[in-house]
């Protein structure tokens, strides 16, 4: 039995290190998120109006706005469509066309900063690989989880209190999760 216990104590420490910094971006990003500090914040952000953007030229014309203005060119200059408004660039650094409720459009340069980025990793809008370490760390919570209790043998001795630890930690989520609603 304390073979199996050390193994479980192995798999638990080292996936838990392992995965410590995706721990904490996903901590500080979302609490500060939650305090409405948001993916621009300590952005530099350029804004140009613009009388219209021809359709088929889109790209083109997104380009000669940023050269004439003397802004960077971001080094996607894939045109996609974003909430139907045309964008470029990556999570760093993108350009994107507003079209404003009275009509006006205006092309929107988005420098973001360290926390900006690591917000939209966050939120899953970063790259492929990113998504790899969220996946593994979701699925290692499920192992630390499982790993601490047979650890600590399913708290033999206390295993009252963890149950009633347990039914309060569930009936308070469920509480909040209901008026939250």
């Amino acid at each position: 039995m304390f073979k199996k216990k050390q193994i479980w104590m192995k798999v638990h420490l080292y996936l838990s290190l392992f995965f410590l910094p995706a721990a904490l971006i996903y901590a500080i990003t979302g609490s500060l998120y939650l305090f409405d500090i948001k993916e621009e914040a300590g952005a530099t952000i350029h804004e140009i109006q613009i009388e219209s953007l021809p359709k088929g030229k889109e790209q083109d014309t997104m380009l000669q706005i940023l050269k004439d203005n003397n802004l960077k060119i971001p080094s996607d200059t894939t045109l996609k469509m974003v909430r139907g408004n045309p964008s470029m660039g990556s999570i760093r650094y993108s350009i994107m066309v507003i079209k404003e409720r009275d009509g006006t459009m205006k092309l929107r340069a988005v420098e973001r900063g360290f926390y900006g980025i690591l917000l939209l990793m966050h939120k899953g809008k970063g790259g492929f690989y990113f998504d790899i370490i969220a996946i593994g760390f979701s699925v290692s919570l499920f192992l630390f989880y499982f790993s601490g209790l047979i650890i600590t043998a399913f708290c033999k001795h206390k295993r009252g209190a963890a149950l009633l630890a347990f039914f309060c930690g569930f009936c308070v989520t469920g509480l909040m999760v209901f008026l939250s609603i």
